[in-house]
């Protein structure tokens, strides 16, 4: 396991403090107002006099290095989610239907116990250093935001870091790999139009709900016959709704869906597969349809070069090479730009009840971790 320094157990009481406020106070989307206040208070704590604040609730703080021949970011997301806490924890939510379940609270606490350990050690420290505190990564996505409004620029970013907690691999391992790590995703909506009729005289209407029927089948060969097995894909549909009344044929059906992969290459070739499929049914079934793209998140791929830097520099016992998850992430945003690595910090302790999935009402995790992230971030500026 990763060997924690002295100064950085030093900040354990700290970064506990500020996990444990954090999750007291879960705020969603952008609305992250006083989680960007609580954070602004500790960086001018410890002396970050370079800050800026991207996408209303977005924050930027850079520590200017020595030498400042490269500069390195690190980021953490700063939402909660819409979700009733039962873990009955002293420091539980505060807002009743709210709660970080998805280790958002860990994340920052890493950060800002790696900002103050940079503060002590800002005179010793070559690179500049950019912290990115982020707003929205669980609905529509404040990267993007936050990158038109010029985060990765003065100073200019040579590369970007970030973390998850993941209940997934045990306690204190970091799981990493080069190339594909987690999903692409894409909300799609597709529409059905038809025509109404009386139930009776079904011959005077078009209806969409046989046709939506039809539609369904026909998807699922999509992906288990036309589309190689070796390359992850998944295309589903979690809601449809059609119809006013039980006596009369629905106009109008619509189906609300997501589509993952590891490509967007891939994505492109189901899409055009999906709108050809649809285009047949219009002929077939004498309907209308649309297929409408919502929000998208690219697939988070891991720079080669940069990543294995960060495996050099992992004990053995505590690497673990990461499968790639079919969820997502729009740190994909910053990978466009920079190269990037995203890592996950193992929470997985089946003996202390650190067992619930990430989204779940009684997620938690050991709070020793969180200077393992801090550890990680320091042997990151320090080794590579």
């Amino acid at each position: 396991m990763m060997l924690l320094d002295k100064d950085i157990l030093a900040l354990e009481k700290e970064v506990i403090a500020h996990r444990r406020w954090l999750h007291s106070h879960p705020e969603i989307g952008f609305d992250v107002y006083k989680t960007k206040d609580y954070i602004l208070d500790q960086l001018n704590k410890f002396g970050f006099d370079e800050i800026e604040i991207l996408a209303e609730t977005g924050i930027k703080a850079v520590m200017r290095g020595k030498v400042g021949a490269r500069t390195l970011a690190f980021r953490a997301d700063m939402d909660a989610l819409a979700i009733e806490e039962k873990t009955g924890l002293e420091f539980a939510s505060q807002k009743k239907g709210f709660m970080h379940a998805c280790g958002h609270d860990g994340h920052m606490a890493i950060l800002l116990g790696f900002a103050q350990w940079l503060s002590q050690n800002k005179d010793n420290i070559d690179d500049n250093i950019v912290l990115v505190f982020q707003p929205d990564e669980e609905r529509e996505g404040g990267a993007l935001p936050m990158i038109k409004e010029g985060l990765l620029d003065n100073p200019k970013v040579d590369a970007i870091f970030g973390l998850h907690i993941l209940p997934d691999i045990p306690q204190g391992k970091i799981g990493i790999k080069a190339g594909p790590l987690m999903a692409q995703t894409c909300e799609v909506d597709i529409e059905l139009m038809g025509k109404s009729a009386h139930c009776a005289t079904p011959h005077k209407g078009v209806d969409t709900i046989v046709a939506a029927a039809h539609f369904i089948n026909a998807l699922q060969s999509i992906i288990t016959r036309t589309i190689d097995s070796s390359q992850e894909a998944v295309f589903s549909i979690g809601k449809i709704y059609g119809g006013n009344t039980r006596n009369i044929l629905a106009e109008r059906v619509t189906l609300e869906c997501t589509v993952r992969t590891f490509s967007d290459e891939l994505y492109q070739n189901i899409k055009g597969k999906v709108v050809d499929l649809l285009q047949g049914m219009e002929k077939s079934h004498g309907i209308k349809s649309s297929y409408n793209e919502g929000v998208y998140y690219p697939p988070v791929i891991n720079h080669e070069e940069w990543t294995q830097k960060v495996i050099n520099i992992l004990p053995k016992e505590q690497y673990i090479k990461a499968k790639p998850l079919m969820i997502a992430e729009d740190f994909s945003y910053y990978q466009r730009e920079v190269p990037g690595v995203f890592m996950f910090l193992g929470s997985y302790n089946e003996a202390k009840g650190y067992v619930h999935p990430l989204h779940n009402n009684r997620f938690n995790f050991d709070e020793e971790i969180l200077l393992y992230g801090v550890q990680l971030y320091k042997n990151i500026i320090s080794q590579i």
